[in-house]
């Protein structure tokens, strides 16, 4: 796949993610299904956190999240663990919107230079798009789960 149509996906994906977001009611984020650990707050977060985690570093720079954000949503952690209060779903979802942008800038022209490390056996950045693509996917999955099930008690 060329570099730009990859971006392109990226993009075409994320922009369903937020706007799907976006139809979820206030009152339903913070609240945890039965079954689940995490809220639609967290995977929104954890979404956010897990693209600024390995893209900016891989092509040396800063993560752009503030460190907060990578204490709250990583991988294992859930929302009864927290004791700094999260940004607001607004937040997220205005960084969510703008977050593609960002890794385009960053990693355009890189995608096919190899990782410094191997990521989950990936071994180069272009590969880990597609890995985050996945990633983002899947919570959104648990995310719609999650919506439905709130809205239907």
């Amino acid at each position: 796949m060329r570099e730009e149509q990859l971006f392109e996906q990226m993009k075409l994906w994320r922009n369903w993610t937020v706007d799907y977001l976006r139809t979820i009611p206030a009152e339903i984020v913070d609240k945890i299904p039965h079954g689940h650990n995490n809220s639609i707050h967290w995977n929104a977060g954890h979404i956010l956190v897990g693209w600024d985690n390995t893209m900016f570093p891989a092509v040396n720079e800063k993560r752009q999240m503030p460190l907060t954000y990578h204490l709250l949503f990583p991988s294992g952690s859930k929302p009864e663990n927290w004791s700094d209060e999260p940004p607001s779903m607004v937040e997220l979802i205005k960084q969510l919107d703008e977050q593609p942008i960002q890794i385009e800038q960053a990693c355009k022209g890189h995608l096919d230079e190899p990782l410094k490390e191997s990521f989950l056996g990936m071994k180069t950045l272009g590969d880990m798009v597609m890995f985050h693509m996945n990633h983002e996917n899947l919570h959104m999955g648990i995310i719609k789960s999650m919506r439905q099930l709130l809205l239907s008690k």
